[in-house]
């Protein structure tokens, strides 16, 4: 018997078993697919908080070795004026965006490395419970087409939006947002594209993007509001073209000066948090909280909130508090970080002009470095939403904004 399955092996479930392996603990990850595995629908970005992450964990050397750049710069152009800065409180002060096929197999090799033991082609079909109720393993199918049954102390949920691992423990939908109540996501990925910084071009209704990401390509894309239609598949790349033509011109040359080096990609995600934990299991990443790709915040946090279970867990595993006690905090702490950000980028995903009253607010940005950064660090998971827009910190940006603050 393992002290704890977890099912789903790229980055949240790979993370948490590398912090469980590294305490001691029996691991066994399992996942329906076969290794090295790449992810089509991904934006990559690691923001600051999640590349600190890797970097305390030994692992950012090793991607930056892969051939990841360090993306240090950022910019947002609103039209009419434009901020820079870079997320403030951070160790290594950078994001990076690694391909999935990379950055998931990283995390499980560094998993196997600790000690994890990793199942690949296992199709979970249901959990096994006792006679309580508690979950003490999961079932399921083999790639040769033969059952198992995997009995484990503690049973971990790290399988995607769509997690049968949730189903099976009929963890409770706590908030949901469809797909048209988000965004639309248009990308490809371009060769010989040159980019300074992370470039966000921000106009009513549309986010355009750039970063680069492995193999010298850069991640091209239009982030439209649901309720504005979606894109198909065949229209995407005249769609991008058309729009980033007529309203950012000049992220619009750099594009047609370089080379499409995939198809184009359109997709739209809805969104949700789930119930955390239970009797016996628990969810991490995409499979506990799905957040809207407009703010690219699910890497980052799937890699914060493994940290966090693998802490409790091994609190409970190792008899430093009764298990459920440990696990009773799993889901409060999660959420204090996470819901915020969560409601956040679904604010964001509407795409709306920003409220008269702001638009001072990033006029001043534009010469307070200081907060610029600040605002960056929002989507650096460094600076909390309630933090930046409380009244105190927007009284203070307009008033070193004003003409005569210095006087």
């Amino acid at each position: 018997m393992h002290d704890v399955v977890i099912v789903g092996a790229r980055c949240g479930g790979a993370a948490t078993a590398l912090h469980l392996a590294r305490q001691g603990h029996r691991v066994l990850l399992v996942d329906q697919a076969r290794f090295p595995s790449d992810v089509r629908l991904s934006t990559h970005l690691i923001w600051h908080a999640g590349v600190d992450l890797l970097d305390e964990w030994g692992l950012l050397t090793r991607l930056v070795d892969s051939g990841c750049p360090l993306l240090r710069d950022m910019k947002l152009d609103m039209g009419e004026l434009t901020v820079r800065g870079t997320p403030p409180h951070t160790r290594v002060g950078a994001a990076m965006a690694p391909r999935r096929v990379v950055l998931d197999q990283v995390l499980l090799d560094a998993a196997r490395e600790a000690g994890a033991d990793v199942l690949e082609g296992f199709t979970l079909t249901g959990v096994v419970r006792d006679a309580a109720g508690r979950v003490t393993g999961v079932q399921g199918r083999l790639a040769d087409g033969g059952e198992r049954a995997l009995p484990a102390r503690f049973v971990v949920g790290a399988d995607g939006t769509h997690s049968p691992l949730a189903r099976a423990v009929n963890a409770a939908t706590l908030v949901a947002q469809d797909k048209d109540a988000g965004s639309h996501n248009v990308y490809a990925y371009f060769d010989e594209l040159p980019l300074d910084e992370v470039e966000f071009h921000s106009r009513p209704e549309r986010m355009f993007y750039a970063w680069h990401t492995h193999h010298g390509q850069t991640l091209v894309g239009l982030i439209r509001p649901g309720r504005a239609g979606r894109v198909s598949q065949a229209e995407a790349g005249a769609v991008f073209l058309r729009e980033c033509e007529a309203l950012a011109p000049t992220l619009a040359s750099k594009v047609k000066r370089a080379r499409l080096a995939s198809d184009w990609t359109a997709v739209s995600t809805g969104t949700h948090r789930r119930q955390a934990s239970g009797a016996g299991w628990a969810l991490v990443g995409d499979a506990g909280a799905t957040i809207d790709p407009i703010t690219a915040a699910g890497i980052t946090g799937a890699l914060r909130d493994a940290r966090l279970l693998a802490g409790l867990l091994h609190e409970g595993l190792s008899g430093q508090r009764p298990m459920d006690e440990a696990m009773a905090d799993y889901g409060p702490e999660r959420d204090r970080m996470g819901e915020p950000l969560h409601q956040f980028a679904q604010d964001m995903a509407q795409l709306l002009p920003p409220p008269p009253e702001m638009l001072p607010v990033f006029a001043a940005l534009a010469q307070q470095p200081h907060q610029a950064d600040r605002y960056f660090g929002l989507f650096g998971q460094t600076v909390m939403p309630a933090d930046f827009f409380s009244p105190e910190n927007l009284s203070a940006i307009l008033s070193a904004g004003a003409p005569n603050a210095s006087a």
